[in-house]
């Protein structure tokens, strides 16, 4: 059971000045800084779970305010209430009735929304004692269904997919 209690939400803004020699810069972009908001999830057991989205620049504190003003919605639940019910959880963070002018699908609401699911899918690889990739892979190999992929590929052929770059024939059937 993963009882993880949430206890806080920090986020960080975190820049490199790329701009000083033009690094990454392109006819729309002459002066980036290349940048991310950092999140740290915090459990009552000391588990954490670590999160980003990439910005550039100055946008990066508005990115921050937005993962400060989802907070509220993420302190207090439990890892198991979260996971349970994830498409559920995400959205809650994009259906929030104030925020959700600032663009729940694009924009700011969006890149502060996958800083926090970010943060959410580490701390449940590691309460799972997997890497990300290994609960991912794990997941469709037992048949779960990730509803918003379903757009782009079947879930049995993803599922194939997986198995022959991760595994072994035998490991390759979906149950």
């Amino acid at each position: 059971m993963m009882l993880h209690k949430i206890t806080n939400l920090t986020v960080r803004d975190v820049r490199f000045p790329t701009s000083l020699e033009q690094h990454g810069s392109d006819a729309m972009h002459t002066d980036p800084d290349y940048s991310v908001a950092y999140v740290v999830i915090d459990t009552d057991c000391g588990l954490r779970g670590f999160g980003i989205t990439f910005t550039l620049g100055k946008g990066t504190e508005i990115v921050v305010c937005a993962v400060e003003a989802l907070a509220g919605l993420v302190i207090g639940k439990s890892l198991e209430e979260i996971v349970s019910d994830f498409r559920g959880f995400y959205r809650l963070l994009t259906s929030d009735g104030q925020m959700r002018w600032l663009g729940p699908e694009k924009g700011v609401i969006h890149l502060a929304t996958a800083a926090v699911l970010n943060g959410v899918w580490d701390l449940w690889a590691r309460a799972e004692g997997k890497p990300l990739w290994k609960l991912l892979a794990d997941m469709v190999r037992h048949g779960k269904c990730f509803i918003y992929i379903q757009d782009c590929a079947i879930v049995r052929e993803m599922a194939h997919l997986l198995c022959v770059v991760l595994g072994s024939q035998a490991d390759c059937e979906v149950h």
